[in-house]
């Protein structure tokens, strides 16, 4: 419980100190997402550009962080959904030490691919993450068009919705 509290109090620090730092950078909503090229677990290489045309959920995460695991299952159920209609979910671990992330997944039984955060705090400021759990939502054109930090129930009727209108931009104008 204290580690919870603590954990909890460095990340609202963290998100306070980015608040008022005008010198953190990276971007923002409505900014085209930045470029990256990251290898997954099995060694296959991923970059952000080959998944324009689709939509892209990508979360910022780490194996020792309790509210990041406790929301792989919700993530996993919404790529074994909606990744027959176009949609991308990639997992970043964030965690230094990579070889505790393949067995956790595995016991997990998580799907969708993860990458290795090689790029280190360089990725993170481009994508202004400034806490974990933190989730980017890309539209088809590459435009970031969501960003949460925390906890997210990837399987709610919000986060959902929010997906269907992406995939399907014509239910948005209904």
């Amino acid at each position: 419980m204290k580690r919870i509290v603590v954990l909890f109090i460095i990340m609202i620090m963290l998100i306070l100190l980015a608040a008022v730092n005008p010198f953190y950078s990276g971007a923002q909503v409505q900014d085209e997402a930045p470029a990256f090229s990251l290898n997954d677990l099995h060694g296959v290489l991923h970059s952000i550009s080959d998944y324009r045309g689709k939509v892209v959920v990508i979360n910022f995460w780490a194996s020792w962080c309790p509210e990041c695991v406790e929301e792989l299952p919700s993530l996993n159920t919404l790529y074994e959904q909606y990744k027959v209609k176009g949609v991308v979910v990639l997992g970043i671990a964030t965690d230094r030490k990579h070889d505790s992330v393949d067995p956790l997944l595995k016991r997990m039984g998580i799907t969708y691919p993860i990458l290795l955060n090689t790029a280190g705090v360089a990725l993170l400021r481009q994508y202004r993450v400034i806490g974990l759990p933190s989730t980017v939502v890309i539209d088809r054109n590459g435009i970031i068009i969501e960003r949460s930090i925390g906890r997210t129930d990837f399987g709610s009727p919000a986060f959902t919705n929010k997906i269907e209108s992406l995939i399907d931009p014509a239910k948005n104008r209904r």
